[in-house]
């Protein structure tokens, strides 16, 4: 589900959580990204305080955006030991664990987040999408409903409760989902064409292709560069028997994203069936190469960390 992995990864942030007057200019720097000054400010902080939770709760963070997130989860589990009723470091905690594939860390820290910030629909949705990623779609499931009625417009819990419903076989509700995804896209800018994407793969995977179809042309129209967009798009022109088209679709799709190798498994299929053999030998080449750099997949579980 390498697409998947790729909307929770955006989703993965690390929220600012400013509780003294001192931290406030160095939240700033870290979200900024100007992480060299962040850096320097909090060693000045600390040589005049000395260790205090924010401030370790500041150097996990600088890490944690240095990418160095082993280094971010010891730091923050040490401001645990100082402050061990603040919610944000048990989310700071679990993101680390995630990115270091320690996700039974994770897990009980968003447990222990969640009693202490039952509002916080973040804590929520990543315990939901947790949930998801490990297959335990029942339990994700109220997590994600929770986390979309503390809000209603946040889009990643919205589209991962999509996902989670159609596991479970709730055809209904995983279309009121997304549906209420695509209202929610109208008000909003960024990735606006996810959720016509979400509900047109899911209209496909049903076999039905003529409700697919629109809602895959309008995400193609409002992202061109949507690699995935014109591989959905692409799938159900060929569901339609329109296969010129769907080759075109497809075509686009493997030149947005070159290291798919999705595209070209379908456009061999295509050519080969129109006894093109030459091209069909060409695509069945580019992904049998794609293909081997491809991480293996675990059958077991959603990945949390995938190459996008």
């Amino acid at each position: 589900m390498r697409r998947i992995c790729l909307i929770f990864l955006l989703c993965l942030r690390v929220e600012p959580q400013v509780t003294q007057s001192w931290t406030q200019p160095i939240e700033a720097l870290i979200t900024s990204g100007d992480l060299r000054q962040a850096r320097q400010r909090l060693i000045e902080e600390t040589a005049a305080k000395g260790e205090t939770a924010p401030g370790l709760y500041l150097e996990a963070r600088i890490l944690f955006e240095e990418k160095r997130y082993e280094e971010a989860l010891r730091t923050v589990r040490r401001s645990l030991t100082l402050a061990p009723e603040a919610p944000e470091l048990y989310k700071l905690a679990a993101l680390s664990a995630i990115r270091v594939s320690r996700l039974d860390i994770a897990e009980a820290a968003l447990k222990t987040a969640a009693q202490l910030a039952p509002g916080d629909y973040l804590v929520h949705f990543h315990l939901g999408a947790l949930y998801y990623t490990k297959s335990l779609f029942l339990a994700a499931r109220p997590e994600l409903e929770e986390a979309t009625h503390l809000n209603p417009e946040y889009m990643p819990a919205l589209l991962f409760l999509g996902l989670t419903l159609e596991e479970v076989s709730d055809e209904q509700s995983a279309v009121a989902t997304y549906r209420k995804a695509i209202e929610v896209a109208a008000a909003q800018h960024g990735a606006r064409e996810m959720p016509y994407i979400y509900l047109g793969r899911f209209y496909y995977r049903l076999g039905r292709f003529e409700e697919s179809l629109p809602l895959l042309e309008t995400a193609a129209k409002m992202n061109p560069g949507s690699a995935e967009a014109w591989l959905e798009l692409g799938k159900t022109l060929h569901g339609l028997q329109r296969d010129g088209e769907a080759i075109a679709a497809l075509e686009r799709s493997a030149a947005d994203e070159t290291r798919d190798p999705e595209p070209h498994y379908l456009l061999y299929r295509i050519l080969e069936s129109q006894g093109h053999d030459e091209p069909a030998q060409r695509e069945l080449q580019r992904f049998q190469e794609l293909n081997k750099l491809r991480p293996a997949r675990d059958a077991t579980r959603r990945k949390l960390q995938a190459a996008p």
